[in-house]
């Protein structure tokens, strides 16, 4: 397995990407009203499940300019399965999207990253069928254990110092991580970053299996 970072096209400002997965919930709306607040869009990987339940997040997401992709059906084992199953939740998460919005979505996030448990062949099938993988290059862990606002910070500074293009941030669409948001929204900011939306255009940060 190796992890391979894709050089982004030269930018002149200082450009990072703020993804957020296993949304919408509660926390979405407050999450998008703080990102406007500060001038600044991200990239909502979501749940179908979290699609149907809280369609009018997804909406709001959208309308305040930010991006979606597809996080799969229930972030559950079993994406995993078979050489197909991958490309079939994806299929089905985009057609629930498409639905709600008339507009599907070609970037994908499988849970846990595509270096997880995601095969070559899983990873073909997808994007044989024009679903673009992406992971990450930056880390806060804002997700594992008790979250202690100042680790979090320190893991988003040492990320950041240690990235080797544009930052791609993995954050997570929970309470603990929208009370801190503006917090990282003040120093990405302060650091001189433009944090804008992921699109279909560009070349990915993935993992590719060997």
């Amino acid at each position: 397995m190796l992890f391979l970072q894709h050089a982004f096209a030269k930018e002149e400002k200082k450009i990072a990407y703020l993804t957020f997965d296993d949304g919408p919930t509660l926390n979405t709306p407050e999450i998008v009203d703080t990102l406007s607040r500060y001038n600044a869009k991200a990239t909502f990987f979501v749940l179908e499940e979290r699609i149907k339940l809280y369609p009018d997040f997804i909406k709001k997401i959208v309308h305040n300019g930010n991006s979606i992709g597809l996080h799969g059906i229930s972030h559950s084992e079993a994406i995993y399965e078979n050489e197909t199953s991958p490309l079939e939740e994806m299929k089905k998460t985009e057609k629930t999207l498409r639905n709600l919005l008339g507009s599907g979505s070609k970037l994908v996030r499988v849970p846990f990253g595509s270096g997880y448990r995601l095969t070559k062949a899983q990873a073909e099938h997808l994007t044989d069928n024009g679903y673009i993988i992406w992971d990450w290059n930056v880390d806060p862990r804002d997700s594992v254990g008790k979250i202690v606002p100042e680790k979090v910070m320190g893991n988003l500074r040492r990320g950041l110092s240690a990235c080797n293009g544009a930052p791609v941030i993995l954050l997570h669409d929970r309470k603990s991580t929208m009370k801190l948001l503006p917090v990282m929204l003040e120093y990405l900011i302060g650091e001189g970053y433009t944090l804008l939306p992921i699109n279909e255009k560009q070349t990915p940060i993935t993992r590719v299996l060997h």
